[in-house]
């Protein structure tokens, strides 16, 4: 069993299907079902998997060697099948990008520069990556995954960008933001090794919990101007699970806590919006 998760968890098939889960809510709540749809998630499948696959292969090699980190054990374990699926991914989203519209196309240049400067080391001497600059990594994260989770699905099926679609923007980047700070937690000791200065090292874990809650509350109030009420429901049972989650992860010292559970509350974020409109609508 536990073979079968760290591949489901660091193969990064999960998190790949996580960006689909984010990506397929806004084509719902949106109520967008037109035929480039599969295109799209296909994308955002393969380009989170290939970005992932890179990010982690990366990592390993920079990692300080005497810092005993699980994770990196089992990345290393499956280090060639990472590098398998993020050649796979490449062929699959280059598939998928040519059957999008020019206009998403063009908008996918943003998100791709970013995230390899994210990922692969560039900057000066010590050839630095973007999450490697102070404070900078939680805020890409969350900006990136936004762009390519909301942003894209609208560019792609030509709603304007008004009201609804920038509070559904604006929402997902404060949600991605509050799941992300307890990354930030769970490697305080290797940013601290690397010499990068995140939010959590600056205020401590206490402050940075209460940020985590104050944000989430902000976004459950700000659902409640975006979405119809049986949206709402779905999202609020999300952000009280994904606070019950944050609340605990500063004990946490286990990977799977974060990469399968935190990351997890986007799978759950859309089960539940289906399930709760589902059950408004058969009453």
């Amino acid at each position: 069993m536990a073979k079968f998760i760290n591949f489901l968890l660091y193969s990064n098939i999960y998190i790949a299907l996580c960006a689909v889960a984010m990506t397929a809510q806004t084509l719902y709540v949106f109520d967008i079902s037109v035929p480039t749809s599969p295109a799209l998630l296909g994308l955002v499948f393969f380009s989170t998997l290939v970005i992932y696959a890179l990010h982690r292969l990366v990592s390993l090699s920079k990692v300080d060697k005497n810092l005993k980190v699980e994770r990196f054990n089992v990345i290393e374990t499956y280090q060639r099948h990472i590098q398998i699926y993020a050649a796979l991914g490449t062929i699959g989203g280059g598939v998928c990008f040519f059957f999008l519209a020019r206009t998403t196309q063009y908008a996918l240049v943003l998100p791709a520069i970013l995230s390899l400067g994210y990922v692969i080391p560039f900057m000066g001497n010590k050839k630095l990556r973007l999450r490697d600059v102070h404070f900078i990594k939680i805020f890409l994260i969350a900006i990136v995954w936004s762009y390519v989770t909301v942003l894209l699905p609208v560019l792609e099926h030509g709603i304007p960008l008004e009201e609804q679609a920038i509070g559904a923007i604006i929402e997902r980047i404060l949600f991605i933001f509050v799941i992300t700070l307890p990354f930030d937690l769970r490697d305080w000791e290797i940013d601290k090794k690397n010499g990068v200065r995140t939010i959590p090292a600056t205020i401590g874990v206490k402050k940075t919990l209460q940020l985590a809650f104050f944000i989430l509350v902000l976004w459950m109030l700000g659902v409640t101007q975006i979405y119809t009420w049986s949206i709402v429901v779905g999202l609020w049972g999300s952000g009280i699970t994904t606070g019950i989650l944050v609340y605990y992860s500063p004990q946490q010292k286990h990977d799977y806590y974060f990469t399968a559970l935190m990351d997890g509350t986007m799978l759950l974020q859309y089960g539940l919006v289906l399930l709760s409109t589902a059950s408004m609508l058969s009453n």
